[in-house]
């Protein structure tokens, strides 16, 4: 089983092999619980990014 990972937006851990999506930003992988929170990085990835290694952040919208 793969480590677990926090996505960036709204911090849930999730198993990278089963991730809804990721994303290439900035020379990192980010890893995310749905599409909808993919997006909202994708809109403000600043806001996301800036927190190291994805721990705190806000709920996003799921779905």
């Amino acid at each position: 089983m793969a480590e677990k990972v926090r996505d960036p937006v709204c911090s849930m851990e999730i198993d990278p092999e089963r991730a809804a999506a990721r994303l290439e930003h900035a020379g990192r992988t980010w890893w995310f619980c749905s599409e909808g929170c993919r997006r909202a990085f994708e809109q403000d990835p600043a806001r996301y990014a800036g927190e190291a290694a994805g721990h705190g952040g806000e709920h996003g919208t799921h779905g």
